[in-house]
């Protein structure tokens, strides 16, 4: 018999978890229950590297309350009743409504159309990533990445570039960097964050939240966009010498002919709302009027919108038909991330002693060397991993290794800790240097025609500043950035 390759993983995933179980001892702080998790984790780790989510998710929690390294009721109402996987569902909805109804894609053709971009190709690069920015905020990356190549490969053929010229290469390039970077500093809807944030909250940082963390993804954001631009101006330097041909004038006559319909409109203004409410919630000078939203919890407003859509309508049909919309979801990320959300809150607890081991086995090794130096090591560990496997193995690998053993070192703030933590998260949400670093990736060198030989050493580049930025200028001032939230 043939095994498959699904097969051949399980077995070893198999095998791995029967070694930790007989082999690792429970000592430097690691109880019997803990070594048990492991035996679980470990394992599920690695089939999230080499099989994905969705199965191995299932197989892995089960396999828990099988070693009874975990409660089986408790569990699997973690996974689906986690309060992130209630949010993750109808803001998926939402975002697919307003991609089919053309609302993102009038968004972007108005910006990148306006008369003082005529004839400057460098403001209309600025214009693009702008709009790549605005509309990351609404959708998720996937749909962001495909959007703008669909525009992109429209502007090439109106003013005589092909898939082999430099224009389209640095766009391309300028999509992917900041499609997925968006995915990892953004917070609406935002599986990967929300599920970290979690994670880092679990090793002892109870005040930190996703707005939290909004801090530092909105700051490493814009660092890395001006980073992106400035290595497509200074080192690709694609020839724009055709770019006179652009006609910015028919895009905005086009708009004026066939205006955001109805049913796009009500779309994004239910976004907005949602996006609103978030942001009211988050200041605290707002009084009971902040605390009554936050009451709402991150799904209420998302859900309540959702709602609205399914019952309004344009045209005389809903704005969202919820079966079919539901239908388009990926229920597989879904599943993922309800499991990593159960892990995040479940392997920083005492009574497996996880942290504690991770302490007593790397802070001697942490404490023998100035921390910015460990700080940059961190990131630097981070950035590789998540360009190899997922990004939310690569945050929790880095963080459940390096924070313990920081927070147990004389001498480091614990503000700079959550700071350090914050940028890993961002920092691996930069996954973009292979192939197989992300989905976006897939999307641009598989469908897009953008060249693979070439383009790593830029993407390498770009990985390599922001971990020298993060941990020269981010982490430095952590006790400003963090300092109410430890």
């Amino acid at each position: 018999m043939t095994l498959t390759k699904d097969q051949k993983h399980l077995i070893i995933s198999a095998l791995l978890g029967a070694v930790i179980f007989l082999l690792v001892p429970a000592s430097n702080g690691l109880t019997d229950q803990g070594v048990r998790l492991l035996a679980v984790f470990i394992p599920t780790i690695y089939l999230w590297m080499t099989v994905g989510g969705g199965w191995a998710c299932w197989m892995s929690v089960t396999a828990g309350v099988l070693l009874s390294a975990y409660e089986g009721v408790a569990t699997f109402t973690g996974i689906w009743g986690s309060i992130f996987v209630a949010v993750l569902i109808p803001f998926f909805m939402i975002a697919t409504v307003l991609d089919e109804s053309g609302a993102l894609e009038w968004i972007v053709k108005w910006m990148i159309s306006r008369k003082f971009v005529h004839g400057r190709p460098t403001l209309f690069t600025i214009m693009f990533t702008l709009a790549m920015l605005l509309v990351s905020i609404f959708t998720v990356p996937i749909v962001v990445t495909v959007l703008f190549f669909k525009i992109l490969n429209q502007i090439c053929r109106s003013i005589g570039y092909t898939r082999e010229d430099g224009f389209y290469r640095a766009h391309g390039m300028l999509i992917a960097w900041l499609a997925q970077t968006c995915d990892g500093c953004l917070i609406w809807g935002r599986a990967y964050i929300l599920s970290m944030v979690t994670i880092i909250i679990g090793l002892g940082f109870d005040k930190f939240s996703p707005t939290g963390y909004m801090k530092i993804g909105l700051i490493y954001l814009a660092l890395i966009t001006v980073a992106a631009l400035m290595i497509v101006k200074f080192w690709i330097r694609p020839d724009t010498s055709k770019f006179a041909n652009f006609d910015d004038g028919a895009i905005r006559r086009d708009l004026k002919e066939h205006p955001m319909s109805k049913r796009a409109k009500i779309a994004l203004g239910g976004m907005m709302v949602v996006l609103v409410m978030y942001i009211l919630g988050a200041i605290p000078a707002l009084g009971g009027v902040a605390t009554y939203i936050t009451g709402l919890s991150v799904a209420g407003p998302v859900m309540l919108v959702c709602a609205f859509l399914c019952v309004v309508t344009a045209d005389g049909k809903p704005v969202m038909n919820l079966a079919e919309t539901a239908a388009k979801i990926s229920w597989p990320t879904i599943i993922f991330m309800g499991t990593i959300m159960y892990y995040a809150g479940t392997v920083g607890k005492a009574e497996y002693g996880i942290t504690a081991w991770m302490q007593n086995l790397l802070a001697p090794y942490v404490g023998s060397i100035p921390a910015g130096v460990a700080f940059f090591i961190g990131l630097a560990i981070a950035s590789v991993v998540t360009n190899l496997a997922s990004n939310s193995v690569a945050v929790i690998v880095t963080c459940t290794s390096f924070v313990p053993a920081f927070l147990s070192v004389a001498g480091i703030s614990h503000a700079k800790i959550l700071t350090f933590a914050s940028c890993i998260i961002a920092v691996c949400g930069t996954a973009f240097c292979t192939y197989s670093a992300c989905a976006t990736m897939g999307v641009v060198y598989c469908k897009e025609g953008i060249d693979y030989k070439g383009t790593p050493k830029y993407s390498i580049a770009l990985c390599l500043i922001m971990v020298i930025l993060c941990g020269a200028l981010i982490i430095p001032f952590g006790d400003v950035l963090m300092g109410a939230l430890v």
